[in-house]
């Protein structure tokens, strides 16, 4: 990857991060700890443990997998082996806590974290730097048949909080994941209709993901790329998800599966500590520690009925002269006159979910500056109209998209769904009355309605 390339996706990722819409998803290959003196990777401590504890010979670089399998070749039952790697996790008061997962831990921006291991030291991490040590990060871990999963939207997400995808380090077998078999059972019950976590995959497929250290290699991590994507990986649109990884590095399958058939899953070319350590150091230059990240107040909410337009800043111009048209014949219009590309903040966001809920019409201004590849908020906007579009009958035009330059209907970055509409084309600034009056007259007929209802 070229250094241009690679800076423009540190600069993304960073704003990403400030807007509060990326989710990093943790793996085994950050858990570089001190233990009896000695640094290690914790999964590898744990399978010399785990073949002294089950009686077998062990080579160094064995596997917890290996070892599971050398114990059930030799006649052992699968039932001891968790139990017995229950006891070989080293107290917490005995080892230093990996230093990737103290320095992520520092990026307070980022509030959900989902991770592929079993231990509890992501969250002893997330205790110590955010809590001063009390056990306030909430853990939730998945396995196949339970009904974990994130609380209901309407129940925001008050604590930092920690989701096992693959399971928690227990007694009970079937519960976390040990060997290669657990993974494809477990990958197996995530697309179970009973057990899947679907808020927590709600948000994945919409959140970008930060992947760091997971060792996704092969057929693993072409399936985990694709059940965190709405689409099909050749069409997938609407966020980035960016991969760090020492497995990545040699898996050159991997990565020209994803050159060619996911262009919006970005690949770092360095190891997961190498990442994390170049990220912490960008955010701390930015945001020292101490210095609050600004937050700007949410935006007001709108009269109920109002038409809402979403654009991108660098359209502004050509906005206003729609909005005062509408304005003109006595229609409310909700332009936040003070909004950028991107807002930080649950707040801000929830009060743009809000208004759009109470908006008659949503109109998307479509051009060429909506097609840009850098994170922008309006496609939160469009994205969510799109769900709210669900809610109207049929025959009401909600979204009325209005493209005020050449951009093709077909134009493969728009979405999907505003491809199908009828675009209202307005070029340099002729605003045509028979817009206006179809706008005027589906605000009526939505008032209209209101008043019935009181």
């Amino acid at each position: 990857m070229a250094n241009n390339d690679t800076e423009r996706l540190w600069r993304q990722l960073l704003t990403f991060i400030e807007e509060g819409c990326v989710i990093p998803v943790i793996g085994p290959e950050l858990l570089m700890l001190g233990i009896d003196g000695e640094m290690k990777l914790l999964y590898s401590y744990l399978a010399e443990q785990l073949a002294n504890r089950l009686q077998i010979s062990a080579e160094p670089d064995d596997t917890l997998n290996a070892i599971a399998c050398r114990y059930l070749a030799q006649g052992g039952q699968r039932d001891d082996i968790y139990p017995e790697l229950k006891l070989a996790m080293p107290p917490l008061s005995k080892v230093n806590l990996p230093e990737a997962l103290v320095k992520l831990a520092e990026i307070r921006s980022l509030k959900l974290f989902v991770t592929t291991s079993f231990d509890p030291l992501l969250a002893h991490a997330l205790n110590q730097v955010r809590y001063g040590g009390q056990d306030k990060t909430q853990v939730l871990a998945f396995s196949p048949g339970s009904d974990n999963d994130l609380p209901p939207a309407q129940e925001p997400l008050d604590k930092i909080t920690v989701f096992h995808l693959f399971g928690k380090l227990t007694a009970v077998p079937n519960c976390y994941v040990v060997t290669d078999e657990d993974v494809l059972e477990f990958m197996y019950a995530l697309q179970s209709r009973t057990s899947r976590p679907e808020r927590l995959f709600d948000i994945l497929v919409k959140q970008n993901l930060m992947v760091i250290g997971c060792p996704l290699c092969d057929w693993l991590g072409r399936f985990f790329v694709r059940i965190v994507k709405k689409e099909r990986l050749v069409v997938a649109s609407g966020k980035t998800d960016y991969l760090a990884g020492d497995q990545l590095q040699n898996d050159a399958s991997l990565a020209v599966f994803l050159q060619h058939f996911s262009c919006r899953t970005k690949v770092f070319p360095m190891t997961s500590i190498e990442f994390v350590n170049e990220l912490h150091r960008r955010w701390m230059e930015k945001y020292p520690p101490g210095e609050p990240i600004p937050v700007p107040p949410p935006p007001p909410e709108i009269p109920k009925g109002a038409v809402f337009l979403s654009y991108a800043s660098k359209d502004r111009p050509a906005v206003i002269l729609i909005r005062d048209a509408l304005e003109q014949v006595g229609i409310d219009v909700w332009f936040d006159k003070n909004r950028e590309d991107l807002r930080p903040g649950d707040d801000f966001e929830a009060r743009i979910k809000s208004n759009i809920e109470r908006c008659s019409v949503f109109i998307p201004i479509i051009s060429r500056n909506t097609l840009t590849g850098e994170p922008r908020f309006f496609r939160i906007e469009w994205n969510y109209a799109q769900e709210m579009a669900l809610r109207f009958p049929d025959d009401w035009r909600f979204i009325i998209p209005v493209v005020i330059d050449d951009t093709p209907p077909d134009e493969s970055a728009v979405p999907k769904k505003f491809r199908k509409l009828h675009w209202e084309s307005i070029q340099d600034g002729r605003i045509h009355e028979a817009f206006v009056n179809e706008i005027k007259g589906l605000y009526r007929d939505y008032q209209r309605a209101l008043s019935q209802q009181i």
